[in-house]
């Protein structure tokens, strides 16, 4: 292993392409509706002649009270702190470019935060931020008009201290100042966003004034410097409350009197990108059964309509996003992302992300093989490879029966891309475990397939998914009645959404309230589920149609 080898003199390391992370696809897009603006933080502009009428100091704080106390239609008076009434008297005399309020909209009153000379109303931006795993998304917004004005993205700094976010927690626990390290790792990753943001739209990070954060809640934990060991255990207990913090104790290089504001999370396995997702699909206000689900090593899933909110999460584990896979990868340049297989001939066609010659197959190209080795033949129910095919595309290999999917001749890396009977096995187990979290909701509920009308999926993997697939094998139910909806990033969009409007603030701490959390290691019925998940598509009840398709086409072959 690397990370045993000590290097005695000058080397030279090559890390094969199949596991470099360079090309890879980061979601930042969402399907986000419109919103009329009502942030937390806004710019007011008061001219050189309302200035003007007034002599005194505590006359000016009085009438700028009054005008706010109008202009926001709040009772309580306007609060100036004795640094903002310090910088009030230090600029007397030169209001003759007029003078821009910065402030913070409380319950029933207005806190000024910051002052500065001349018309700079129409300078206010705000930051909704995507703590992800492996990833991190920001959004460059307009306070005034509403406007996404630009996007960025990069891999979350944090990845050098774990892969998996049992390893961070781990670093913080054994490591001196190992809380900080990570936290600043994250921060780091944030501001340089910020930094490529300001530059390609010419403003000055000073005029971010507000910022939201969604995360999962180990992440959040980890961003906000909180300690993140309690989450280790299963009766840990999670505030659904937002987190609010200054960003200058957090290091964000922002305006100094922004407020970072995270979205609530509702357990230890389902954080404010959860919350995000649901506010970004508003399940929890439409009459309609709603199921969302958002699919990664943990496939997150809420259940639900207008005034309640079922959820749960389930360790699908790695083999969506490539681990555990022979030839696994990420969705970088060069992942087989789809795939077909010819039922007469049993070669396999695909598309490869980017221009490069395949290198691995992703999640999404994993599905898709998988449906259509089960369609062609090449699968039986049970998810087992039939050795009584032509050798040219199914033979023996170290890991039992496998298909080729390229010929080494096709490929970047030399090598024939194949998917192996324990490829298959590592992805019975994941999508059993996902559906099998599905099924206890529904059963709960005592519900059928058939009573949901909206399935909405998210995150990354989801985007890219053959929805028809993910039904073929198992992974969703086969929801007869519903509309499918891919989300995109719900959590970087419910961060939006929470930037953008104190009224989606206030839905998302009541949506964390509304939403009940099932924790599945302690659930009778799951284990059930699970193993019922364990054939080819799943269990009748779930799987109507296509397990009528199934049994005609297993009498075939």
């Amino acid at each position: 292993m690397a990370c045993q080898t000590r290097c005695l003199r000058d080397c030279e390391v090559l890390i094969p392409p199949e596991s470099r992370i360079e090309g890879q696809r980061i979601l930042s897009k969402a399907q986000i509706f419109k919103v009329e603006p009502n942030p937390s933080v806004s710019r007011e502009y008061l001219d050189p002649e309302f200035l003007s009428r007034t002599t005194a100091d505590v006359d000016l704080e009085a009438k700028i009270s009054g005008f706010l106390q109008s202009r926001h239609s709040v009772t309580g008076e306007a609060i100036f702190s004795s640094i903002i009434s310090s910088r009030l008297k230090e600029l007397s005399g030169q209001f003759e470019r007029g003078l821009t309020l910065t402030v913070r909209k409380k319950a029933d009153s207005i806190e000024l935060v910051d002052l500065e000379l001349g018309d700079r109303s129409s300078r206010s931006f705000g930051l909704a931020v995507d703590i992800g795993t492996t990833k991190i998304v920001a959004y460059l917004v307009n306070l005034v008009t509403g406007e996404i004005l630009d996007v960025a993205s990069d891999y979350n700094k944090q990845l050098m201290y774990g892969e998996d976010l049992v390893s961070r927690i781990g670093f913080t626990v054994d490591e001196v100042n190992g809380t900080k390290s990570v936290q600043e790792a994250a921060v780091n990753t944030v501001n340089q966003l910020i930094r490529t943001l300001a530059q390609r739209n010419q403003i000055q990070p000073r005029e971010i004034i507000d910022v939201t954060v969604a995360g999962n809640t180990v992440m959040s934990y980890l961003f906000a410097g909180m300690d993140s060991a309690p989450l280790l255990h299963v009766n840990a207990f999670v505030p659904k409350h937002s987190i609010k913090m200054e960003s200058k104790i957090l290091g964000i290089d922002v305006n100094p009197s922004a407020i970072v504001h995270f979205l609530p999370c509702v357990s230890r396995f389902l954080g404010g990108d959860a919350v995000g997702d649901i506010l970004l699909s508003g399940m929890h206000e439409s009459k309609d059964i709603s199921l969302l689900i958002d699919i990664g090593t943990n496939a997150e899933v809420i259940l639900g309509s207008q005034g309640w909110l079922l959820s749960t999460s389930a360790a699908a584990g790695p083999a969506f996003e490539g681990w555990g896979i022979k030839f696994g990868t990420r969705s970088i340049e060069g992942a087989i992302e789809r795939i077909r297989i010819d039922p007469e001939t049993l070669k396999a066609t695909y598309t490869v992300i980017g221009s490069a010659e395949p290198k691995g197959i992703c999640g999404s190209g994993l599905i898709d093989a998988t449906a259509e080795m089960f369609r062609v033949g090449i699968l039986d129910t049970f998810g087992k490879i039939r050795g009584n095919l032509p050798p040219s595309f199914v033979r023996k290999g170290s890991d039992g029966l496998e298909y080729v999917v390229s010929p080494s001749d096709k490929t970047s890396i030399g090598q024939d891309i194949v998917i192996t009977q324990k490829d298959i096995d590592i992805l019975m187990d994941s999508k059993a475990s996902a559906c099998g979290a599905i099924s206890v909701l529904i059963k709960k509920m005592r519900l059928t397939v058939e009573d949901v009308r909206n399935v909405y999926v998210c995150g990354a993997f989801g985007s890219f998914l053959d929805l028809d697939s993910a039904v073929a094998i198992g992974l969703l139910p086969e929801f007869l009645n519903a509309k499918h909806v891919i989300l995109g990033n719900g959590s970087v969009a419910g961060a939006y959404l929470a930037l953008l409007s104190l009224d989606y603030r206030k839905k998302a701490e009541e949506i964390a309230e509304l939403t009940t959390y099932f924790d599945m290691l302690q659930d009778m019925d799951f284990m059930d589920e699970y193993l019922a998940a364990f054939v080819l598509p799943g269990k009748k009840e779930l799987f109507p149609h296509w397990w009528e398709a199934s049994r005609r086409l297993t009498r075939k072959t």
